[in-house]
C-alpha cells in the first residue's frame, strides 16, 4: 500500500477502534469520554494522513495520535479544574455580610448567561450532575457540555472579578 486513501483509513479504523476505545475507557472511566477521545484520534489520523508513513506500523502511528489526544484532554481537564478553583475563590466570602451580597451577585451573574449555558452551568454546579448526565438529558455531546461550562466559568469569572474590583474601590472611597 502506498496511498493513504479512504479504504485504507477504514481498514485501520475497523481493525483498531475497539482496542483504542478500551484503552481510553480504562484511563478515563467514562464511556462517553472514551468514545469522544477515540473519535478524535481517528479524526487526527485522517487530518494528518499526508504525514503518514507506510514504513512504520499503523498501530504505532495510531497510538502516537491517541497519546496526543489523551494529553490534550488531560490538559483541558486540568485547566477546567483550575478555573473551577478560581471561581470558588470568588464565592468564598470574607465575612457574613459579603456572603449575602456575593450570593446575590453570583445569582445575577448566572442569570445573565445565555439560556443553554445557564442551564448547563446550573445542572453542573448547582444541582451537581455530571457532564455525562447533562449531555444525556439535554441531548448534546459531553464535549458541548464541557464547552458550555468553560465559557460560563470564563464569563462568570470576568463578571465577578469586575464586581470585586468595584467593591474594593467603593469601600476604599
Amino acid at each position: 500500500m502506498s496511498e493513504f486513501d479512504q479504504a485504507y483509513f477504514e481498514t485501520i479504523y475497523f481493525e483498531n477502534y475497539d482496542r483504542l476505545y478500551t484503552a481510553f475507557l480504562k484511563r478515563t472511566g467514562s464511556d462517553i469520554i472514551a468514545q469522544e477521545l477515540t473519535q478524535l484520534t481517528f479524526i487526527k489520523l485522517w487530518q494528518y494522513r499526508h504525514s503518514y508513513s507506510f514504513e512504520l506500523s499503523a498501530i504505532l502511528q495510531l497510538n502516537r495520535k491517541a497519546k496526543q489526544v489523551f494529553i490534550d484532554w488531560l490538559r483541558k481537564e486540568a485547566h477546567q479544574r483550575k478555573l473551577i478553583a478560581q471561581l470558588k475563590e470568588y464565592v468564598i466570602p470574607e465575612n457574613p455580610t459579603s456572603k449575602i451580597e456575593l450570593s446575590d451577585t453570583l445569582k445575577l451573574a448566572i442569570q445573565k448567561l445565555p439560556p443553554v449555558r445557564k442551564k448547563v452551568f446550573t445542572l453542573a454546579y448547582i444541582e451537581g450532575f455530571s457532564q455525562k448526565e447533562i449531555a444525556e438529558s439535554l441531548g448534546i455531546s459531553v464535549k458541548t457540555v464541557d464547552a458550555h461550562i468553560q465559557k460560563a466559568l470564563k464569563q462568570l469569572r470576568k463578571n465577578l472579578c469586575w464586581i470585586a474590583i468595584l467593591t474594593v474601590l467603593s469601600h476604599s472611597a
